[in-house]
């Protein structure tokens, strides 16, 4: 037995219990612990009492229940009824026992239970006799635990009766595989692996008197010369599952092995319910043709496989809900087969409160951000952009030190006497196999060097030791990191080193490299790794025990970032040593998606409140002003006019990207404008620890405002003038005559004051990059954990007492929202009057390039605007995106998209 071993078995003895205390805790351990000798005999005092301390925070875990809108509140629940019919009930409650003994507290266990019957009763009753079809999606958070709740509701699906079941796994093949053992784990309850000594897995050893067919292992996708089954499908008496990747020519076999063991002459299997589910569905499933009766090879092999069973359900699971949103609701191909979109139900999983979210880590009171290394060196040896002929010459120091990083990380865990637990470190800066290889020699080398150190020295009398470089830049790491910040001291990390370092291996993860990540193979001594990839790291898969990730890609796409924040999950016991590395632009990037992550979220439960459709919710984001990007990019290869629809209600637009060639003639609008309202409003100016509010300035100053500020179009397409004033002037009648302004000045600013005209305003201090376009223009671009122009709460300003109480009001009235701190969102939704902001920004450069001095810009003009909620539909505006936007932004992911498609087709 393990210390993880002895960490579950009292986490299941606690959870009989009618009561848990810290004593009672450290009781049981310590019973516990006396059935085991040897283990008893390697375990200190300390190991124990962090293993209770673990314990004990994984007892308080509180998740939610799940949220949910849906296309027809009169569909027929049949599950409420079915549930009393306990016989023959086998799948889904011996999967929940086997949960409970790795670990699962009740709490966590209970709302399982309610999140699969809601979503399994929201699929079709598979004992109705008349054919229907449903189409739903299910959101979750990244790592967050979507594979145990499909599991379950493969199980509870089994169990009412869906007899072929078919699980789509990313387009990788290691993915796939993962997902297989998963699914033996969790419902199948053999293993496929031959090699493997034990062929009894998971929910198997509690039982396996019935036992799904599959047709696909953890070595083999599915293959028609394998797929040897004796019956006809529609005479099966227990599930058939299948995990099979997304790619065309598998599916078009599936389809056509299906047509020949189908004998019903009308073509289709009319006897057996059907449940697809379709993980990471925002991948190579949607539609991205431009001709909707002609979908891409993917797209189309789903439809067709769909189309096939007279009951069909298609469930997608995803964190990044996007592209499926955007599906077109109407569309149909030229066999009238209908699109995925979700039309009939969407689910929204909340996270347990244990679980590692964007919002902790890059929000605003997000209490990981101690965590977020800045990369500011990389530059001149391992640029975000480069080509695919790009030479190495040498790591990035800040590369080498996040390697030293994971190795004192690796040694403190095993000081928790978790050592033989997984290990991870992610390095993910290229998508180039050619420049991952390149990177995969020197960080091996890098690891060789303090193998050798550690090996020769580090069991030396601490003085002696740090003679050797290695070891002594492994202090200063410490010192910089975790000195103070975790309980251990230098002297206990250095007596683990060699433990430590000497498991670790380096590999290289693509889909031309042999090596594998086979956590399960290693599972007694733990895999410990340093994987190094692009894409194969980047979506769906697994890094067990991840606790650093050195990170430099140029993104801005939504999905592509949260899927490539592979640290998102669970990090019990070790949160504290896990680090982060990357640049302030991508933290700015993480920081902005996190709000609009966070933004959907509180959008979807206000739209469950409102007894909202599915249809509603897809327009209502679609409208959103942040969908732009989205839809630009799916229509962008040039420069041209994007028409869009826009709905600027209840949003922040900003401007964060600042030409320095017009900042002077800015500054002199400011002036200007300021002098105006103090003429016009002089009365109504109000002085305020922000700054100073003007009420009842009129939409027509606010619009001569935008026009004349020189908005950076190419680069901050959402506050070009041209739609911004088409938009306000559409209402400016009845919903938005009268304006705030806000000229924010916050007394607690450091970063000095300045003179505009008359008034001295306190400058606001924003991290920022400084980069040039094709054309020569240079811009600070506004990043790091203050990508947003605004400080959080400013938007609070002009509300009066009842708004800002109605606010807090609706806020904390959505479930989930307990304890939080309360949303801008909130309180743009009850304001009454729109709010124009201006910001005087001191810009200084955050990562300027070697042996030069960071640029800064003082007085810089910046604005915002919080619009107040519309009740009017949103209307078709014209946006101007260019080359240059779609250049920064774009290219290279939509590169990258275009080889995994080829991969997805192969």
């Amino acid at each position: 037995m393990t210390l993880n071993d002895l960490e579950n078995n009292a986490i299941g003895v606690l959870a009989t219990m009618p009561e848990r205390t810290p004593e009672s805790v450290r009781t049981v351990l310590t019973t516990l612990l006396m059935l085991s000798p040897d283990l008893k005999s390697q375990t200190s005092g300390e190991q124990l009492e962090l293993c209770a301390q673990r314990i004990e925070t994984k007892l308080f875990v509180r998740v939610n229940d799940a949220s949910s809108i849906e296309l027809d509140r009169e569909f027929k629940q049949w599950l409420p009824q079915r549930r009393a019919e306990v016989e023959g009930h086998f799948y889904y409650p011996r999967y929940r026992r086997w949960l409970s003994q790795k670990g699962f507290v009740s709490n966590v266990l209970g709302v399982l239970d309610k999140d699969t019957d809601k979503i399994v009763g929201l699929l079709g009753d598979p004992l109705v006799a008349k054919p229907w079809s449903r189409r739903g999606l299910v959101v979750g958070h990244v790592q967050s635990g979507k594979t145990a709740n499909y599991s379950g509701v493969i199980c509870k699906a089994a169990d009412y009766g869906y007899k072929f079941i078919v699980i789509l796994a990313g387009i990788q093949e290691d993915l796939r595989a993962q997902t297989q053992e998963r699914i033996e784990e969790g419902f199948i309850g053999s293993n496929s692996d031959k090699e493997a000594g034990d062929t009894i897995v998971g929910v198997g050893r509690l039982g396996l008197g019935r036992r799904p067919l599959t047709l696909t292992s953890r070595a083999d996708d599915f293959r028609v010369m394998h797929a040897r089954l004796t019956m006809p499908i529609d005479s099966l008496k227990e599930p058939l599952v299948l995990v099979m990747k997304k790619n065309a020519k598998v599916l078009a076999n599936l389809v056509e092995w299906l047509k020949k063991k189908n004998k019903d002459p009308s073509g289709r299997i009319s006897g057996t319910p059907m449940l697809l589910i379709d993980d990471e569905a925002d991948n190579a499933s949607v539609n991205t043709s431009a001709n909707a009766d002609s979908p891409t090879s993917i797209n189309a092999r789903i439809r067709e496989l769909l189309s096939l069973f007279d009951k069909n359900v298609y469930l997608g699971y995803t964190a990044t809900p996007f592209a499926n949103i955007f599906i077109d609701p109407e569309s149909v191909d030229a066999m009238d087969r209908e699109d995925l979109f979700p039309r009939d139900f969407i689910v929204s999983l909340d996270a347990p409160t244990n679980y590692v979210s964007a919002a902790r880590l890059f929000g605003g009171d997000g209490d990981l951000a101690v965590s977020l290394i800045p990369v500011e060196d990389q530059e001149s040896t391992l640029p975000e952009k480069h080509k695919i002929t790009w030479k190495v010459p040498s790591l990035p120091p800040s590369l080498k030190e996040a390697v030293a990083t994971f190795l004192l990380a690796r040694a403190v865990r095993c000081c928790r006497g978790n050592g033989t637990s997984h290990s991870s470190m992610l390095v993910n800066v290229s998508r180039f196999n050619d420049v991952q290889t390149q990177v995969t020699g020197l960080v091996k080398s890098e690891v060789v060097r303090y193998l050798e150190a550690c090996q020769g020295h580090a069991a030396l009398p601490e003085a002696q030791a740090l003679r050797d470089p290695a070891i002594a830049e492994l202090r200063r790491v410490w010192d910089e990191q975790f000195a103070g910040k975790v309980p251990e001291t230098w002297s206990d990390v250095q007596a683990r080193l060699r433990e430590a370092v000497g498991p670790v291996d380096v590999r290289k993860i693509n889909s031309k490299s042999a090596d594998t990540l086979d956590y399960k193979r290693n599972e007694e001594t733990g895999l410990h790794v340093i994987a190094i990839g692009g894409f194969a790291l980047s979506r769906g898969f697994t890094l067990e025990g991840l606790t650093v990730s050195y990170f430099l890609r140029n993104s801005m796409m939504y999905d592509t970032l949260l899927q490539m924040g592979r640290w998102f999950g669970y990090r019990d016991g070790y949160a504290d040593v896990c680090r982060v590395y990357m640049t302030d632009d991508a933290i700015g990037w993480y920081s902005h998606i996190s709000e609009a992550i966070d933004e959907l979220r509180y959008e979807f439960k206000r739209m469950e409140r409102a007894n909202r459709t599915p249809r509603e919710f897809g327009l209502r984001v679609r409208s959103d002003p942040e969908s732009l990007i989205i839809t630009a990019r799916n229509k962008m290869r040039t420069g041209k006019q994007v028409r869009h629809s826009i709905s600027l209600g209840g949003s922040l637009i900003e401007t964060t990207s600042l030409r320095k060639d017009v900042l002077d003639q800015n500054r002199k609008l400011a002036e200007e404008f300021v002098a105006s309202l103090d003429r016009r409003h002089g009365a109504r100016a109000v002085s305020l620890d922000a700054g100073w509010l003007w009420s009842g300035v009129s939409a027509a100053e606010v619009r001569d405002f935008i026009e004349r500020f020189r908005n950076y179009d190419d680069l901050c397409i959402k506050t070009q003038a041209a739609p911004v004033n088409a938009y306000i002037q559409a209402r400016e009648l009845d919903e938005m005559p009268e304006w705030d302004v806000c000229l924010f000045s916050p007394s607690k600013a450091d970063a000095g004051p300045f003179l505009l005209g008359s008034r001295t305003v306190q400058l606001q201090e924003r991290s920022s990059s400084w980069d040039e376009a094709d054309d020569g223009v240079g811009y600070f671009r506004i990043n790091g954990k203050s990508s947003r122009v605004a400080s959080r709460g400013q938007e609070r300003v002009g509300l009066s007492e009842d708004e800002v109480k109605r606010a807090r009001e609706d806020f904390f009235a959505i479930s989930g929202n307990e304890g939080k701190s309360i949303s801008d969102k909130a309180y743009r939704l009850a304001r009454t009057r729109p709010l124009l902001m201006l910001h005087l920004l001191l810009l200084r450069e955050s990562s300027p390039l070697q042996d030069q001095k960071p640029r800064e810009e003082a007085g810089a003009l910046a604005w915002g605007i919080s619009f107040k909620a519309t009740g009017r539909p949103e209307q078709q505006v014209e946006y101007v995106v260019n080359t240059t936007w779609w250049k920064s932004n774009f290219q290279e992911d939509l590169e990258e998209a275009a080889e995994e498609s080829e991969q997805a087709d192969a």
